[in-house]
């Protein structure tokens, strides 16, 4: 069994003083679910049988933080005809497609031909991340963030075009006002799941009226009402994906606190999933739900080394699992959560599973698993890592 049973988590009840919508309709079975069967259910809890006798359903999910592709990991990736950042997921793949859904951020727009690539502080990248991402066994992504529009309409049309291409759902980026109002949803087990995905805003200004559709910008009565014609449409689960939050800081700052737990009040939201930050910040449960303050960098280049004021923090990563459980009333619920530390090799830019892999460099991915552990557990969640 994947998981690692819930123990208690805290509430919302403290105030961090720091300084500091569109979506595609694509319903599919994931990929992922295909090869592999869930790791939080038997057979028998997640068949039709098993519903037709009144048994209680599952899914599982697993969500990463930031697919930030800098120039040194697209020079790694390169090949003779084109770019491959397959072998860089080699060690979490089969961890992802365990998983009946796999969730990940994909903060660096891709390009619809790879002429005219850039990287930090304006990201154009190759558009063969799409092919890992697949690979990797995601099913969806959340694409708003504040580098979805530095290449403007064109990053948009890439990215979109990348994943429709690969058959990987997606929220967050649209190429039209019509396909902004449709909601994401994508089958996971017998379950019907809808992604959402917003960010506080864009390094490159904020989008006319006339293209406000091609990414989602937070607004709390938007989100609230793309959630409602979520569960209308059929979602029997809501995620929420949030692009907010202060660089760097593993707190949450006070609008993460004070927004974050409102939106999850609302009947229609049931998981929030946020990034941005560039290191883990903290998971909280408030009435019985989940609010992940911050996943931190899942793929980068960034280190101290590279980074100008950059913590050690932004080079760690996690998974984090989640079995979702269905209720005697139909109602559909966080079970169980765990999370699996992880860290980039940045002399090949593999993902490292710091749970199997510690004979790497023991020192750093210690320290790594240290400060992951810390971060996630930093307003009292007392979340475990899995064990292999």
């Amino acid at each position: 069994m994947l998981f690692v049973a819930l123990t208690t988590a805290a509430t919302l009840s403290i105030v961090l003083d720091l300084d500091s919508g569109g979506s595609q309709q694509i319903t599919q079975e994931p990929s992922s679910a295909a090869a592999n069967s869930s790791p939080s259910s038997n057979a028998d809890e997640s068949s039709p049988a098993a519903s037709s006798t009144g048994m209680l359903r599952s899914f599982s999910i697993a969500a990463t933080g930031e697919l930030l592709i800098h120039g040194a990991l697209a020079d790694a990736a390169e090949t003779t005809d084109g770019w491959d950042f397959t072998p860089m997921f080699v060690n979490v793949a089969p961890i992802l497609r365990q998983a009946d859904l796999a969730v990940c951020h994909v903060e660096s727009p891709m390009s619809t031909n790879n002429a005219n690539l850039s990287y930090y502080p304006a990201f154009l990248v190759p558009n063969q991340l799409a092919e890992a991402i697949a690979y990797a066994g995601y099913d969806t992504c959340s694409l708003a963030s504040n580098h979805a529009t530095d290449a403007r309409r064109e990053g948009i049309i890439g990215t979109v075009g990348a994943l429709d291409r690969v058959g990987v759902a997606y929220a967050g980026m649209a190429l039209s006002a019509e396909s902004r109002n449709q909601v994401t949803l994508i089958e996971a087990g017998e379950a019907t799941v809808a992604h959402l995905s917003y960010t506080y805003g864009f390094n490159n200004g904020p989008l006319g009226n006339d293209e406000a559709y091609l990414s989602n910008v937070i607004n709390e009565a938007i989100i609230i009402e793309e959630a409602r014609r979520a569960r209308s449409d059929g979602a029997d689960f809501v995620i929420l994906s949030l692009h907010w939050g202060p660089n760097y800081l593993t707190g949450p700052d006070e609008m993460q606190v004070d927004l974050g737990p409102r939106l999850l009040s609302s009947p229609d939201i049931d998981l929030i999933l946020g990034h941005h930050a560039h290191v883990i910040q903290p998971v909280v449960e408030v009435n019985g739900e989940f609010l992940v303050y911050g996943l931190g960098n899942f793929l980068s280049n960034q280190s101290p080394e590279t980074c100008n004021g950059c913590p050690l923090g932004v080079e760690d990563g996690m998974i984090l699992h989640f079995t979702v459980s269905e209720t005697a009333d139909g109602s559909w619920v966080v079970s169980e959560i765990s999370y699996t530390p992880t860290w980039v090799d940045r002399s090949n830019f593999e993902i490292v599973d710091i749970s199997r892999d510690t004979a790497r460099n023991p020192e750093k991915l210690t320290a790594s698993a240290l400060r992951t552990a810390t971060a996630i557990n930093l307003l009292g969640a007392e979340i475990q890592a899995f064990s292999p």
